[in-house]
């Protein structure tokens, strides 16, 4: 409900004396002289509202008006728990007069999160009076200030949540101490500071974070909210990632009568933007915008700008319809100004004819791959000219060569590093992200668990070298039987492979890997290691005949699994089932979504 205290004492800004000041928050807090707005809380695969933020305001055109004024204020004069109490008791007031659906998000700091004056009791007081029950309650933790003692916050926490409240984490990861408070008081919402979200779609770094904080939530049962969402562009990556629900001047900005559905320009769930795919890295993963100038420009004007910031090794030219024309490089201009006479030759000439001729444009959506390939492939190409970017034909921004050269040299090394090293097929990361990517994308797909069956005697009985053979042998069986442009091949571990199919014949493919799978067994084994005796798993001799192989499939429902984590799931009882069957065997779930998703209250 409130900003953060800034640094600098407020009050010193105020006029008047301090005794003035806290005349005037005594008398805001006692005439619950406050203005609240509400922003709603919106899940995107629901297409639904679960609740709304109550954001407070001091009286307008007071000194006081400004939220960061105002409880910085009642911090310096010990106020905050007073003020924060009359924050709360309006808010529920507005949101019970307003018959809001879904829940109401009230922040409380460190402070009165642990004042005990201000905790036992009052806030049931305001709900009964209003008929509001607290499991419609959620109080959001501000992580601003520091709070040394997390067992006063936890026992705090576990006050209210007794009490039916729920208790959210609020600006996760720009605080103090965030993962240890989460791990401390386990909230049951968490919400992601606007810096992880901001840019998001440009940087794989604050992807990795997100989907780490995704992925804790997951583990332990906690709701994340990514709040601050003020682009289509962040919107769309944040969905095709896996994030629920959202908050942000994006989908609604706070109003004092909010709307009560969702709004029209996001009723329908996103599509993960192909250039944000984490498996097609493109130029816009590394495009960064840069003042251009015009064509018209006298040459002269941007040989001074070129002189007085050393930093500019090139400079884009941009038509008036805001069209690329081309790059200006810093060695080929001041070059040409070197001759003499060459001030009164080109000084008052138009800049666009000094365009480079090592320019080159290329669309936002240009693989990295193959502009690396344009660029190391010329020996004439000029490393310091930036590459000029375009979208939809409008220019859009720049990209350092080198800065290219380092995103695709990062990119090999994460996929070496994510790779299972005896196969060379990707392992667990990149397969959770693929499924992650293509819930988001609300896509059809089926995934198909294959694991030999009996493989540990036999690795036990010829040895590792033996049993290597085996699985790269089934590692190129199965990337024999996808089609590697829709499909995807992981392996997991040991004799364990996961297959992504969106072919429409997966069935059939499944099908025919089993067929092939037996026919090499027949040819590649001796007959001795296709009919032996070793010890079993408890110890005691047994016969074992030809190796064979488990497919267990399952075709998640996409709108209702929200991450691999559900896939995951459905899949270790499929992977079950079809070992159960004994011998090569092909079982598919009907199961679309697991049970704990069916049983569970998305709200």
């Amino acid at each position: 409900m409130q900003n953060p205290p800034t640094s600098s004492s407020p009050l010193s800004t105020l006029s008047g004396s301090l005794s003035r000041a806290e005349a005037l928050l005594h008398s805001i807090i006692a005439g619950k002289q406050l203005r609240v707005v509400f922003q709603p809380i919106i899940n995107i695969n629901s297409h639904s509202i679960i609740g709304y933020e109550a954001l407070a305001r001091g009286p307008q055109g007071s000194a006081l008006e400004r939220p960061d004024q105002l409880f910085s204020v009642a911090a310096e004069l010990g106020a905050l728990a007073r003020l924060e109490y009359a924050c709360r008791e309006v808010a529920c007031q507005n949101f019970v007069k307003q018959q809001l659906p879904g829940k109401l998000f009230l922040n409380m700091s460190p402070l009165s999160f642990t004042d005990s004056h201000y905790r036992d009791g009052v806030t049931l007081a305001i709900l009964r009076r209003l008929n509001l029950s607290p499991e419609r309650v959620v109080f959001e933790l501000t992580e601003k200030q520091p709070m040394e003692d997390c067992d006063l916050l936890r026992d705090a926490c576990e006050h209210f949540q007794r009490q039916g409240f729920a208790v959210a984490i609020d600006d996760l990861g720009a605080g103090y101490a965030g993962l240890r408070i989460w791990s401390e008081i386990n909230p049951d919402y968490v919400k992601i500071d606007r810096h992880f979200i901001s840019g998001v779609e440009c940087s794989a770094v604050k992807r990795e974070f997100v989907r780490f904080m995704l992925d804790i939530a997951q583990r332990i049962g906690n709701k994340v909210i990514a709040e601050g969402i003020e682009t289509e562009q962040e919107f769309t990556t944040l969905a095709a990632l896996g994030v629920e629900y959202m908050q942000g001047f994006y989908l609604a900005r706070p109003a004092s009568q909010p709307p009560l559905d969702v709004p029209s320009h996001i009723a329908i769930a996103p599509t993960a933007p192909r250039s944000h795919d984490p498996f097609r890295q493109t130029l816009r993963e590394v495009t960064v915008y840069e003042a251009a100038i015009s064509p018209g420009l006298p040459a002269a004007d941007v040989v001074n700008m070129l002189r007085a910031d050393v930093r500019i090794s090139s400079l884009p030219v941009v038509d008036d319809n805001a069209a690329p024309v081309g790059m200006i490089s810093r060695a080929e201009l001041l070059n040409t100004f070197s001759w003499r006479y060459s001030y009164e030759l080109h000084a008052n000439k138009p800049i666009a004819e000094f365009i480079s001729p090592r320019t080159l444009t290329m669309d936002i959506d240009a693989e990295l791959h193959a502009a690396g390939r344009l660029v190391t492939e010329d020996p004439a190409q000029n490393l310091s000219v930036d590459i000029l970017v375009q979208e939809q034909g409008r220019y859009v921004g720049v990209v350092k060569v080198r800065r290219l050269l380092r995103s695709i040299a990062d990119e090999k090394l994460r996929a070496a590093r994510h790779s299972n090293p005896l196969s060379g097929l990707p392992g667990n990361v990149p397969l959770y992200e693929w499924i992650d990517r293509l819930l988001g994308q609300r896509a059809d797909f089926v995934v198909a668990y294959c694991d030999i069956n009996h493989f540990k005697p036999f690795n036990d009985a010829f040895g590792y070298s033996c049993g290597d053979d085996v699985i790269i042998m089934l590692g190129q069986l199965l990337c024999d039987a996808v089609d590697p442009a829709c499909d995807f091949v992981g392996h997991v571990g040991g004799d364990d492979f996961v297959v992504v199919l969106q072919s429409s014949d997966w069935r059939e493919r499944c099908q025919r890997l089993l067929e092939s799978f037996a026919l090499e067994v027949e040819q590649r084994l001796s007959a001795a290691q296709r009919d032996y005796w070793t010890p079993d798993r408890e110890g005691r001799r047994r016969r074992y005949g030809p190796l064979t192989l488990a497919i267990g499939c399952v075709h998640p429902d996409p709108s209702r699994n929200m991450t691999h984590h559900h896939v995951a799931v459905m899949l270790a009882d499929a992977k079950h089932r079809a070992k159960e069957l004994g011998g090569s065997q092909l079982f598919v779930s009907r199961r679309r979504v697991p049970a704990t998703v069916l049983g569970s209250d998305t709200a």
